[in-house]
């Protein structure tokens, strides 16, 4: 599975590296060196609003179920979101990292509030794509594809909808028993909510003012972050509408997240940006330029942060080493 996922990143950069070179590799990396290091600091640092954002919409939902607030869960979340931008294994590499680090300080429901966060952040992304297309129609009514645009939306709606219908129906569950039977794990009925992942879900569900408040934070976040993408090409020197940018942002970030088992969205981040982008005048070469910012972003934040994953559980294994601790004790996942 790594080797196929890692094929498929590569044909997507490969796609990516066409569009530059046929757009003209000499426009797109002239209008990054008009940004310069200066636009590229300044899209990252403004990237800690919505990170900040996201990491207290997580807090939220474990709020008196953690003894660490919402800061804890800040920087947990900038190293979600850095290990899935830069490592292309899986398409909730970071999710599962983050699982993984709550779960090592005893935190209850880590697994549950994982599932419950991303389900809310992919309504909020529905909600940001339905304002982008709004934009859009609003400001440029002759605009192509109207109709494909929409029923892309309506799949995209289906699916996240469908995604937490599933949830409530026992989707988890479902993928819990045969786990459950592998490890030999006798599910006893009075330990069952403690421990079953379905129940956790269900159990935060029941909390609806949070997971609405976190719905309601994750979508400002996707709309600061679309911010990004307006003061990318001001520095670029080319200043744009707002209103077209959040529609291009909005849709094009729907793009990806359909697309989300091509890893980085490789290709397909910079294919959106040309062909929404095109749609309302912008030109290919800043488009690209535009998503390669975006990926630089992502490298300057997403590196730091995967040294402080590695650094933590290199850490945690020396002391456990010098303590002659069994792996369980190392990490809580490991244990049945």
């Amino acid at each position: 599975m790594k080797l196929s996922r890692l094929i498929i990143a590569a044909l997507g950069l490969a796609a990516a590296a066409y569009l530059v070179f046929a757009e003209g590799i000499g426009a797109v990396f002239g209008a990054l060196s008009v940004a310069g290091w200066s636009g590229l600091g300044t899209i990252t640092l403004f990237h800690v609003i919505p990170t900040v954002l996201c990491g207290v919409a997580w807090w939220l939902l474990l709020r008196t179920h953690a003894s660490g607030g919402w800061f804890l869960f800040t920087w947990m979340r900038w190293i979600r979101d850095g290990i899935d931008g830069i490592i292309p294994i899986l398409p909730i590499s970071g999710e599962l990292v983050g699982t993984r680090l709550l779960a090592q300080r005893g935190v209850r429901l880590a697994g549950a509030s994982i599932v419950v966060d991303l389900t809310a952040e992919l309504l909020g992304q529905m909600l940001f794509a339905m304002i982008g297309f709004a934009l859009l129609l609003v400001n440029h009514p002759e605009v192509s594809y109207k109709f494909w645009i929409a029923v892309g939306i309506l799949v995209m709606a289906v699916e996240f909808v469908g995604f937490l219908i599933a949830q409530k129906k026992g989707l988890f569950r479902l993928v819990e028993r045969p786990l459950d039977w592998i490890r030999g794990r006798r599910v006893d009925a009075e330990t069952d909510a403690e421990r079953s992942l379905h129940e956790g879900i269900l159990f935060l569900y029941e909390d609806a003012p949070a997971f609405v408040g976190c719905i309601v934070l994750h979508f400002a976040a996707w709309i600061i972050g679309g911010l990004e993408g307006w003061l990318a090409l001001y520095f670029m020197g080319h200043p744009w509408s707002l209103a077209d940018v959040l529609a291009i942002e909005g849709l094009v970030y729907a793009i990806r997240s359909v697309t989300f088992f091509i890893p980085l969205g490789a290709g397909v981040q910079e294919g959106g940006y040309v062909l929404i982008g095109g749609l309302i005048g912008l030109s290919p070469e800043l488009a690209l330029a535009l998503s390669l910012m975006k990926r630089g972003r992502d490298l300057v934040i997403g590196t730091p942060a995967l040294v402080l994953w590695q650094f933590l559980e290199a850490r945690r294994l020396r002391d456990a080493s010098r303590r002659n601790l069994p792996a369980e004790a190392v990490d809580p996942t490991l244990g049945t």
